[in-house]
């Protein structure tokens, strides 16, 4: 019996190894999701790391693809809505969404403020290495609305140039590949017991 259960352990071990070494360079080489904005009832910025996400935001907001003129920020605390208005987003064009502590959690809840807003079409923004997490979890929570969803990715700001994140530097790239074990977090539905 005891042989068994070594027996069962290491196959377990030797599957879920296989099963990270497969997905891994699968997962990190697809983080970036980009796709061509469309014009769209609104803006959404999960926010994190701010200064990108807002930026592309607001390039977006200006170029006309919020129909409303509006940005659903979520969460917003006062330091990043500066940087919305320091991008000329008036304060009147951000809907403000405060209680998010996760991806998950922004999703629910701006795919909730849509619906309450009458918004059937959103442009998400977030963060290039983000944005493969970020569009699944989306795609899950908007199956109870059908939303036309684009996701579009903003990327690093490195040195007066905007790249991706596998050309940003180490710090980033460390970022980025906790993201392989956040989407395989997601993916399994661990959101709704971790705050990831």
């Amino acid at each position: 019996m005891k042989k068994r259960r070594m027996f069962i352990l290491i196959v377990v071990i030797l599957f879920v190894s296989l099963i990270i070494g497969v997905s891994y360079p699968i997962i990190i080489t697809n983080l970036i999701v980009n796709e061509e904005p469309v014009l769209s009832d609104v803006i959404i910025v999960p926010e994190g790391q701010a200064y990108v996400r807002a930026y592309r935001a607001s390039e977006l907001l200006h170029e006309g693809y919020s129909e409303s003129e509006k940005i659903i920020v979520s969460p917003i605390d006062k330091a990043n809505e500066q940087i919305y208005l320091d991008f000329d987003v008036e304060e009147t064009q951000i809907i403000p969404e405060m209680e998010a502590t996760s991806t998950y959690e922004n999703a629910v809840n701006t795919l909730e403020m849509m619906e309450e807003n009458g918004f059937d079409s959103a442009v998400i923004v977030s963060s290039d290495y983000h944005m493969l997490r970020t569009k699944l979890i989306y795609e899950r929570t908007n199956r109870d609305y059908g939303y036309e969803l684009t996701y579009v990715a903003a990327y690093q700001l490195v040195n007066g140039e905007f790249v991706p994140w596998n050309d940003a530097g180490e710090d980033l790239q460390y970022v980025a590949k906790r993201e392989f074990w956040n989407y395989w977090g997601y993916l399994l539905g661990l959101y709704h017991f971790f705050n990831l």
